[in-house]
């Protein structure tokens, strides 16, 4: 059994395979990073671009999307060294307006993985909600997911209303999402754009000057 069996499954949306696949992965001693990284980010990423050349349709996508959840929930992180090396850099994440959470889950996840202190507001997020929670816990970073198109103005809005309150130097700010763009990300004034969960933990880094 490899990796790649499970990214092909949550690609090929079957279901039933993909809990059973992970359980046996993290049984036989495979890296849970691994496992996140190589069989279901990627995995979701072939699922997403069936879903642009129309091959598979938005209910495969929510099934997919809650059984991987419960695998990264219930398997996964129960794998995961419990003792990390701790950055202290605190990080508010959460998705703009929309109640998809599954990107967000894993960028959050692997932030989490890789030391920094996550303070996760979930989803359905307005721009307030963010800088209300940064400001509460002292936030170095806020990290946006945006899934979509009314998110973007969303996202607009937050950058907006941290310049009024003219505290906008005092965060960095990374988004990401289905309907982002680098190049939209650096016109909206966002300071960073990841395109994955593990570019994220990459640009976080940099942009907090720990690379």
């Amino acid at each position: 059994m490899e990796i790649s069996d499970l990214r092909k499954a949550i690609a090929d949306v079957k279901i039933d395979e993909i809990e059973k696949l992970v359980k046996e992965l993290i049984n036989e001693g495979a890296d849970p990073v691994q496992v996140l990284e190589e069989g279901i980010t990627k995995g979701l990423y072939d699922l997403g671009d069936k879903f642009e050349k129309r091959k598979v349709f938005i209910p495969d996508l929510i099934k997919v999307s809650k059984t991987v959840t419960k695998c990264i929930d219930g398997i996964i992180k129960e794998a995961l060294p419990k003792e990390k090396a701790k950055i202290p850099k605190k990080i508010v994440i959460g998705t703009m307006t929309s109640q998809h959470n599954i990107g967000k889950n894993l960028v959050s996840l692997f932030l989490t993985i890789n030391g920094f202190e996550v303070h996760d507001i979930g989803e359905g997020c307005s721009p307030w909600d963010f800088y209300e929670n940064a400001q509460k816990i002292g936030a170095d970073m806020i990290a946006v997911s945006c899934v979509f198109m009314p998110a973007l103005t969303k996202f607009a809005e937050l950058i907006d209303i941290l310049k009024q309150l003219k505290v906008r130097d005092k965060y960095k700010i990374l988004v990401g999402g289905a309907v982002t763009t680098k190049q939209w990300a650096e016109e909206v004034g966002a300071d960073g754009w990841a395109k994955d969960a593990a570019d994220a933990v990459k640009v976080a880094k940099e942009l907090l000057g720990l690379k």
